[in-house]
């Protein structure tokens, strides 16, 4: 590296620390008092993957991860991790319990645990 480089990145080093970056992705911050299904709502929506995955069910009941993917345009992979979340959130069950691999899976949208927790977000919100 040259003296002029190493100045460049002492400038930048020094102005990071000063303003509280270290270089990486910003600090994930949680909202504060955000009850826990208003919370897992949210977390539901904030993903565009999560939100589009969401969106396909509640018009398309019992659809298949390849019919998700096909449909929505994005990859099988993203489709299922989606899924394991929305499922571990409560929004979406499976029509097969136990362990799946090779077996055809039909996902819907819990429609009545969405409302209630997005209503309770949307409360949260608006107090």
């Amino acid at each position: 590296m040259t003296e002029q480089s190493d100045d460049l990145s002492t400038i930048l080093d020094t102005s990071s620390a000063l303003l509280g970056h270290n270089g990486g992705m910003p600090a994930r911050r949680d909202a504060p008092q955000m009850p826990d299904r208003a919370a897992a709502a949210h977390q539901a929506i904030a993903g565009t993957t999560r939100m589009t995955t969401l969106r396909y069910l509640l018009d398309h009941p019992a659809s298949t991860r390849p019919q998700i993917a096909e449909a929505t345009g994005m990859s099988t992979a993203s489709a299922r991790v989606a899924l394991v979340d929305l499922e571990g959130l409560g929004y979406v069950t499976a029509d097969v319990e136990g362990p799946r691999n090779g077996r055809t899976v039909r996902y819907s949208a819990n429609r009545s645990a969405l409302t209630d927790d997005l209503t309770s977000f949307v409360a949260w919100m608006l107090r």
